[in-house]
């Protein structure tokens, strides 16, 4: 996974091209309160600035994956759950007049960095998922079930113990949810 997190980082780096993600803020309600699944930022060889802040899943979006395939795969390989409901799911037909492929697709919000880190763009989704086990993974630790009110107020307190791609996705979600 290492060598594979280098390969991607200089293929960025060598052509000047943003990275395609995905992000998915996994959503349960327990006793009447929603809570979030949230996990911390881990990787010292690629990371340094971010490691240590919180952030909901995500990761790249593979050559030619389709964005649902890539937020359940994403999903899973960080926390071991299965995606059982993505919001919104509203897509076209897959067009494929020429032997390739196309369709357009609707998410919750879609973010960017624009300076520092690393050109990250991507697509954010509210999921559910099957009740299971959570497993950490070597880019992430200590992931959890929070109150969406303990989410707002870490929010509005220390915005800089939250990954910062994450941060206006959080706001939106926050607001409009």
């Amino acid at each position: 996974m290492v060598d594979a997190i280098a390969d991607r980082n200089d293929a960025v780096n060598k052509a000047g091209i943003c990275i395609p993600v995905v992000s998915a803020i996994i959503e349960r309600v327990v006793n009447g309160v929603v809570e979030i699944l949230v996990q911390t930022r881990y990787n010292l060889k690629y990371e340094l600035e971010y490691s240590g802040t919180l952030e909901i899943p995500a990761g790249w979006i593979d050559k030619y994956e389709n964005v649902y395939d890539a937020l359940r795969r994403e999903v899973f390989e960080e926390t071991g759950l299965r995606v059982t409901k993505i919001f919104p799911d509203e897509k076209t037909t897959m067009y494929s007049p020429k032997e390739d492929g196309a369709f357009a697709f609707i998410p919750f919000c879609c973010q960017q960095q624009t300076k520092g880190g690393k050109p990250w763009i991507g697509f954010v989704f509210i999921c559910e998922v099957e009740e299971g086990i959570i497993r950490d993974s070597d880019e992430n630790n200590n992931t959890r079930w929070i109150k969406k009110s303990e989410l707002k107020e870490l929010f509005d307190k220390d915005k800089k113990s939250i990954f910062t791609l994450q941060l206006g996705v959080l706001d939106y979600y926050l607001k409009n949810r």
